[in-house]
């Protein structure tokens, strides 16, 4: 446990089991939540220990710490040696390895007509884009939504050591909120209505991914957006994920955003995978669950 977390439990007397203790550590250390204010950490503990949810997270957190480390590994530019470099090597490290790949993106962007080069040094000069989570929130995913939002946690700890605004998009057949923690500094009050938010119904998958697509349109000055979408895997408009419409909004995501999609369904026999084709990997939770 950090000493500073630590100094404040002692401040404020509070009696705490070694469990308890293993759940702040990991919330602490994911959402870096020492940045914060002595009166924003202590209002945050006293919501740890109010919230069941919360700690119900944190435990699964900890409980598929070798999952989510999968999952995480196979996001671009996040590896396990880069997420133990200190803080000043790791963001010079991000650094060089961003530059590196906007210098291998304008090589394979170059262009050349006779003896004419054509080069996008526009893009070259593009920064790391969003990661952006889409988390379906409906009745057949309400046995599951503490467990989802546990494997959200790292994401924090991720977007703030590249420097990434991170986005969470609760979803059913509309979008009726979402939370933008701006290079991956929690903002308690969004991170509370983020634990606490539930809706029911259905879910639709389009009018999740062209809300998407809007957020990427306001980030225009980045690229290399990640995508992830949790799902129980069948959207009542599955069918028209593969529509000419649909197909023409997500290759131009990909090809003009260079956004990669990560599907995180919750049963494989569920998962159709001909409707979500756009995805560049696909998790399943089923083990996870039982």
């Amino acid at each position: 446990m950090s000493d500073a977390l630590q100094a404040l439990i002692e401040k404020l007397d509070i009696e705490i089991t070694l469990e308890q203790r293993n759940y702040l550590r990991f919330l602490y250390e994911h959402l870096h939540l020492e940045e914060l204010s002595d009166k924003e950490q202590q209002y945050f503990i006293d919501y740890f220990f109010k919230s069941e949810p919360l700690r119900n997270m944190a435990a699964f957190a900890l409980e598929l710490a070798d999952i989510m480390q999968e999952m995480q590994e196979n996001m671009p530019a996040i590896e396990q040696a880069e997420r133990l470099a200190n803080g000043r090597e790791q963001r010079l490290y991000y650094e060089r390895k961003w530059a590196e790949r906007r210098r291998q993106q304008l090589k394979q962007q170059i262009t050349k007509n006779d003896n004419v080069l054509y080069v996008p040094f526009h893009y070259h000069k593009k920064e790391p884009g969003p990661i952006i989570i889409c988390l379906e929130q409906t009745t057949g995913m309400a046995a599951y939504s503490e467990l989802c939002k546990s494997m959200i946690l790292p994401w924090f700890m991720n977007a703030h050591h590249e420097g990434r605004d991170l986005y969470i998009v609760p979803y059913d057949r509309q979008i009726h909120v979402h939370y933008r923690f701006e290079n991956g500094h929690l903002n308690v009050a969004d991170f509370k209505s983020f634990i606490e938010y539930k809706a029911s119904g259905e879910a639709a998958m389009l009018p999740v991914l062209q809300f998407v697509k809007a957020l990427l349109q306001e980030n225009q000055q980045g690229t290399e957006a990640d995508i992830i979408l949790f799902t129980e895997g069948a959207p009542v408009d599955g069918q028209h994920l593969v529509s000419k419409q649909a197909k023409m909004m997500l290759e131009e995501m990909t090809q003009k955003y260079h956004a990669e999609f990560l599907v995180i369904a919750m049963h494989e026999e569920h998962f159709n995978k001909q409707q979500f084709w756009f995805a560049h990997k696909a998790f399943f939770a089923d083990n996870a669950i039982q």
